[in-house]
């Protein structure tokens, strides 16, 4: 009787993708320290090399820098887009919303294929849909990301200015190629000042931070955090010295930053960012904002390639808290049974 009264559940299994924080922690730290590696030995070490004194042991060092930084390069760029795959898919499965999750599944398969179709034949096509769709998703990650990850306003207020500062670069860049695209001779209008635009609030970004994250953290940088900001500005600082044509070029090829601004004002920048980026690095709990802080600053503030945008998507979905909510601890799948 017992048995006839009662009725049986439906049974159903759903399958929900997820992967282990701690192992995405452990690929972003190889990618930073890849990045920083490949900044040092191959951008600053062989382009800094060019305006010092030729000699054998001089030429010696600078070709083995250059060869470990392009190892550390070519290590980079596949694991870039190896994580940039991972995360995009991560977030798209874990996105509430249909039209939100069609949209950004959209826009990962558009830059996707802008990505790869660029590596094949770097045609203005291809490239117009990577710079269009990569914009599309720094916006996604630094605005709606950031608000659904409730952040706070100081840190909703960084992310904010520097995804604004790739905009106005983005702006120069695709205007440029849209009027090769047309055979206009002409400059796109506003392209110079939107471009410096774009300079002026990465200085502006970098003090907002600080505002956010090292204000009351910068301390825990630690003596070497601090040794080692306090060298990158007096390098900085002396280059003031060398001549100008020297100092923006080299400036220009490592950073993207033209210096147009008072350079106290960029020192003072380097400072804050980097004491703020040891600061989070040191704080296990900080890991991927000092992570993706770092990640933005050696893409630049003109990529000049595919992996520095890529870079810069990164930075920007880590600081924003994507990856934090993509991948939850546990396993590298789970089974949900809601009958259960």
């Amino acid at each position: 009787m017992f048995g006839q009264a009662t009725h049986s559940v439906p049974y159903e299994r759903r399958f929900t993708l997820s992967f282990p924080e701690a192992a995405l922690r452990q690929l972003a730290g190889l990618l930073v320290t890849a990045a920083v590696a490949e900044t040092l030995f191959l951008r600053l070490t062989t382009r800094v090399g060019v305006h010092l004194p030729k000699g054998d042991i001089a030429r010696a060092g600078i070709h083995a820098a250059s060869f470990v930084g392009t190892l550390a390069l070519n290590f980079a760029s596949v694991l870039t887009i190896g994580l940039v795959v991972v995360l995009l898919a991560l977030v798209v499965l874990r996105v509430e919303g249909g039209a939100a999750r069609l949209t950004l599944a959209a826009l990962s398969a558009g830059m996707l294929w802008g990505l790869g179709s660029t590596l094949a034949s770097d045609s203005l096509l291809a490239n117009a849909l990577f710079g269009l769709t990569m914009t599309a998703l720094v916006l996604v990650m630094g605005v709606a990301v950031a608000w659904r990850a409730r952040l706070s306003r100081e840190a909703r207020l960084a992310i904010g200015l520097m995804v604004a500062s790739y905009a106005c670069y983005q702006y120069y860049s695709l205007a440029h190629l849209l009027y090769r695209a047309l055979d206009y001779s002409t400059v796109p209008p506003l392209a110079v000042p939107m471009l410096r635009l774009g300079e002026g609030l990465v200085v502006v970004a970098a003090a907002a931070v600080f505002w956010a994250w090292g204000a009351r953290s910068w301390r825990q940088a630690g003596v070497a955090g601090a040794s080692f900001t306090g060298v990158a500005m007096l390098v900085v600082a002396a280059g003031s010295f060398a001549p100008a044509a020297t100092t923006s070029i080299l400036a220009l090829w490592t950073t993207g930053l033209s210096l147009f601004l008072p350079l106290p004002l960029y020192v003072l920048a380097l400072g804050l960012y980097l004491l703020t980026v040891f600061a989070c690095l040191r704080k296990g709990e900080d890991f991927w904002t000092g992570a993706g802080l770092l990640l933005v600053l050696l893409a630049g503030y003109m990529p000049e390639a595919t992996y520095d945008h890529l870079l810069l998507l990164l930075g920007v979905a880590f600081v924003a808290g994507a990856a934090r909510a993509a991948a939850p601890r546990g396993a590298l799948y789970k089974i949900e049974d809601p009958a259960s």
